[in-house]
């Protein structure tokens, strides 16, 4: 059969300095190309070939209407969503103009478990969480700043009754929406109207291939069962699906961890396996003893590339220690806070990610677009780091270590 080839050209409308440069992004099967029309430098074309050509060394996860989905925190590309991420990237990184990718927000702080590593514990309860209004108001503002990639997290996202009305509120040709949950109420009929409200995927936890040891982290027998049946479900029915997982410094040396996690996620059919450090927060906050260091990260990134090869893009690991390491591409990555991302809590707090105790304001007082400036003015996010700043010792004693212990999270710098 002839393989279909889909393109679109790119046009960078918001950045002034690039308004003749047209980029043809096409898919032709698995491979992706591009063809730059313009006068640029040699550096700028340089970056652009390698963002593209870093995608298609990947190989594909999945595809949609003919175009390539290769990883499920990108837009499929081309698509109108996928050109205004390559859009906030070249402002970000070329003119020095940061503008966020990705936005995840909370919508509620109610959960059904009580993890061990919960990094939203200690958060504020003393108001109310956003009405739907003022979620789509924040919704719009983030899309307007440049957001492609809309996440909404908890607590636990799918104990909000309006989580569909959410999800139908952003427009598919200006970002992708996810959910990330535990799937304790991920059901069949749920996923159906997920789906129908047009969520681009889920995200779903898992904390260890072992049942019984995933049931005692989360505190409730059944969890790891929900997960596997929630998974599987989900991708019968279509969905894009990927699973999320921490690992701690002694996980990393435990036998196989991560090749058993991702065989048995492969198994059920995810498609990405998200790998975040554990980071000292909630209540892991003074568990320095599993944090990862410098030997531990090494291996991380050695299983992550063995696995992967394993897979040869069928299913793709991606870790956290990857985009803070400087290796290839990552070099351009780093600490997502106020870079790639910003998080709103389910309160309207504004803060640099899901991860990161402090507050910069409430959406219910100023609009993302102040907040988001007033982040980049602060001394610690003015410039891009390569590193988490949560696991950056100079970084914690000048700000996390000097909130005030009988202070609710997130503190207000």
């Amino acid at each position: 059969m002839k393989q279909k080839t889909v393109s679109r050209t790119y046009r960078l409308k918001q950045i002034p300095e690039l308004e003749n440069l047209e980029i043809e992004v096409a898919v032709h099967g698995d491979i992706l190309r591009c063809k730059i029309k313009g006068k640029i430098s040699p550096l700028l074309r340089l970056i652009i070939n390698r963002f593209f050509s870093s995608h298609s060394s990947l190989g594909k996860l999945a595809s949609i209407d003919g175009s390539n989905i290769y990883s499920l925190y990108f837009p499929p590309i081309p698509s109108p969503a996928h050109e205004r991420l390559f859009e906030s990237f070249i402002s970000t990184h070329v003119f020095k103009r940061p503008k966020p990718m990705a936005a995840t927000i909370g919508v509620t702080n109610q959960c059904q478990y009580r993890c061990e590593h919960c990094s939203a514990a200690g958060r504020s309860a003393k108001q109310p969480d956003m009405t739907t209004e003022e979620i789509k108001r924040a919704i719009n503002q983030c899309l307007d700043l440049g957001v492609s990639n809309i996440t909404f997290t908890g607590g636990e996202p799918l104990l909000r009754q309006d989580l569909n009305t959410l999800i139908a509120s952003v427009p598919p040709e200006k970002a992708v929406t996810q959910v990330f949950t535990n799937a304790a109420a991920l059901t069949l009929g749920r996923i159906a109207e997920m789906s129908k409200a047009g969520v681009y995927g889920l995200q779903v936890s898992l904390d260890s291939p072992e049942p019984a040891e995933h049931d005692r982290l989360r505190g409730s027998a059944g969890a790891f069962r929900a997960v596997e049946k929630g998974v599987t479900q989900a991708r019968q029915a279509g969905l894009l699906v990927g699973v999320s997982t921490y690992t701690t410094r002694s996980r990393v040396w435990e036998d196989h961890f991560l090749s058993r996690m991702a065989n048995l996620v492969a198994g059920w059919g995810a498609q990405e396996l998200t790998v975040f450090d554990a980071i000292e927060t909630g209540r892991l906050e003074g568990r320095k003893d599993l944090m990862l260091d410098r030997l531990s990260r090494w291996k991380l990134l050695q299983q992550m590339g063995s696995v992967n090869r394993h897979f040869r893009g069928k299913m793709r690991i991606v870790t956290q220690s990857w985009t803070n390491s400087g290796r290839g591409f990552s070099r351009l990555i780093g600490c997502l806070a106020g870079h790639f991302q910003l998080h709103i809590t389910a309160m309207g707090e504004f803060t640099p990610c899901d991860f990161t105790p402090l507050s910069f304001g409430n959406i219910r007082e100023s609009s993302v677009q102040e907040l988001w400036q007033r982040l980049l003015s602060h001394p610690a996010y003015r410039r891009r780091s390569q590193h988490c700043r949560m696991q950056d010792p100079k970084f914690r004693r000048k700000y996390i270590e000097t909130i005030p212990e009988d202070t609710s999270t997130p503190y207000t710098l």
